[in-house]
């Protein structure tokens, strides 16, 4: 009787008694069919120099999923949340290989290496696989517009002068900007790194991801 009891409540849980299969991550941006093949959006080429003053491209980040961000130290109002959320994501992520953080600084001309450093160690991050990036501001603002379809620049009008989003983009080990999907089943696209449920949801993407790399 147990034993038929259980099946039964299989049965009625609509087969929740089987291994739920989990949907891939969405990819994000222009697509194009070659030869039969899909071809996703990847981030363009760059070169950028991070708090220890050594140069990070694209080749640095190949094979590895990573979360990108845009700040600047001096923001007065929501980089430091921001940044306090990667914190939790870096330490949710601890002993996951081929996993990084990538935050690019809007206000390059202040952001200097040695103020990403100081900056990094008053935040606690830990630089081992987190690079703050700096660079000439065309670099790096071309870089959020046509790599990871995010706002950044100077605007006067903006808190601390200059304008960027509070989003977080996650890129998967082939440089290809990749999403979760919210409680009606929508691509999400980004994560809002001020929001606590989207950072939560952004660590369980991450190890998707993490385990898709490992296919």
């Amino acid at each position: 009787m147990t034993r038929l009891l259980a099946l039964l409540f299989c049965v009625s849980g609509f087969m929740s008694c089987e291994k739920k299969e989990v949907k891939p991550l969405a990819f994000i941006g222009a697509q194009q069919i070659v030869q039969g093949d899909t071809i996703f959006h990847t981030i363009p080429n760059f070169a950028l120099t991070n708090q220890d003053s050594d140069t990070i491209t694209n080749e640095n980040l190949e094979g590895k999923v990573y979360v990108a961000d845009f700040f600047f130290t001096t923001c007065p109002s929501i980089c430091p949340i921001m940044t306090n959320n990667l914190v939790k994501v870096q330490r949710a992520l601890k002993g996951f290989e081929n996993f990084a953080l990538v935050s690019h600084t809007v206000n390059p001309d202040y952001d200097k290496e040695d103020v990403l450093n100081e900056y990094a160690a008053k935040m606690h991050a830990n630089t081992d696989n987190w690079h703050f990036l700096t660079g000439t501001k065309e670099a790096v603002y071309n870089t959020a517009f046509h790599g990871y379809f995010a706002n950044a620049g100077e605007d006067e009008l903006a808190p601390g002068g200059f304008l960027h989003s509070e989003y977080f983009i996650l890129v998967d080990g082939k440089g290809r900007v990749r999403s979760g999907y919210d409680k009606q089943g929508n691509v999400k696209g980004v994560y809002d790194g001020t929001n606590d449920q989207d950072v939560l949801q952004l660590v369980r993407d991450i190890k998707l991801l993490l385990k898709e790399n490992q296919r």
